[in-house]
């Protein structure tokens, strides 16, 4: 154990501050942290000195949920002030991805050392260009939260494929249903893990908006993910330099799925919510076994800040890092591009419309 870093989050809505809640069953105990305050809360080698939001109703609720047991966290309505007062080694951005960037750039020349970021990293590819070159600049590592990069069965499974178990990776089909099947809401989520599956750097796209968002695009114009009618599903085809396809259906009128079956050259491997399972063997002797998975240590969050504070302290590489969440931004947009051109096939690099 070393030093305690010095944590600030900045947004308590929802993910940024909700509470510790009772395990799914009784004796449980508590469930793991679901936000960034619980998370610092959590994780010993971090103190959180100081929270941020513009809103007071998310300042009241806040300070309803955390003043007993934090009562020492200063509150601040001004990022600047908050950033210019508190000497922070770390922060988290929560707010809404269009302020993203500039919270990144303003805590970076504040002399941060280490940056959590929520989903999806910018509204724009060149926000999240800022961003990284901002970052990269100062040399202070950057973790966004792709949430299934620290979660139970998709670490496991990943591994597999990252090993070689189902040999070489040559197709990816995802499905993401329910009224939640909104592209930058929860998509960025399901975008990373295909290509995290993928193993490859997308190179082009072809999407098709549903019924209803035909007009949509090509911009990112949602509201941030409250309101599932400003978020289209999308049904999309990526093209990777490995030669890797993935098909992604979204679709908000099926039922609620969120599930990637990864084929390879000598099996497949199917992933779920809760359940994860390898196919190997030949043709007439295909076995399928479910891959162990461990019980979930820590909340994704929490895994997220204690990676964060590892790259701190001792360098490395994130888990998912700017770029790999600017190569998400970079298939949605494409996506809508490809729908504001006819449904064509767009190639990458692309530019912000």
């Amino acid at each position: 154990m070393g030093e305690t870093l010095r944590a600030g989050v900045i947004g308590l809505t929802g993910i940024g501050q909700r509470p510790m809640a009772p395990g799914a069953s009784s004796g449980w105990g508590m469930a793991m942290p679901h936000s960034h305050v619980s998370a610092y809360d959590y994780v010993a080698d971090t103190e959180l000195v100081a929270v941020c939001d513009l809103s007071e109703d998310a300042i009241a609720k806040y300070r309803s949920d955390w003043d007993a047991r934090l009562p020492e966290v200063n509150v601040y309505t001004s990022h600047k002030e908050l950033l210019e007062k508190e000497n922070l080694d770390i922060i988290s951005v929560v707010t809404g991805d269009n302020v993203h960037a500039q919270i990144t750039v303003d805590a970076v020349d504040a002399g941060v050392r280490g940056v959590l970021c929520e989903k999806p990293i910018a509204s724009s590819l060149a926000d999240a260009d800022r961003m990284i070159e901002a970052v990269e600049s100062a040399g202070v590592p950057m973790v966004v939260d792709h949430s299934r990069r620290w979660m139970f069965p998709w670490v496991q499974a990943a591994q597999l494929v990252e090993e070689g178990a189902i040999g070489e990776v040559v197709r990816v089909v995802a499905n993401q249903g329910g009224p939640r099947a909104m592209l930058f809401r929860n998509g960025t989520h399901m975008c990373d893990t295909i290509n995290w599956f993928a193993q490859g750097n997308p190179t082009a796209v072809y999407g098709i908006n549903e019924k209803g968002f035909e007009g949509y695009g090509p911009r990112y114009a949602s509201d941030g993910g409250h309101d599932p009618d400003t978020d289209p599903a999308v049904s999309i085809l990526v093209e990777y330099d490995n030669d890797v396809r993935a098909f992604w259906n979204q679709c908000k009128t099926m039922p609620g799925i969120f599930q990637v079956d990864t084929y390879g050259t000598e099996g497949y491997i199917q992933v779920s919510q809760d359940r994860a399972t390898i196919t190997t063997g030949s043709k007439n002797n295909l076995l399928t076994r479910d891959i162990p998975h461990a019980q979930h240590t820590q909340g994704h969050i929490a895994g997220a800040v204690t990676e964060l504070v590892d790259l701190v302290r001792h360098g490395g590489t994130p888990t998912c890092g700017p770029k790999e969440a600017r190569q998400v931004m970079e298939v949605l947009l494409g996506a809508l591009h490809s729908q504001d051109s006819g449904n064509t096939r767009i190639q990458f690099p692309i530019q912000d419309a």
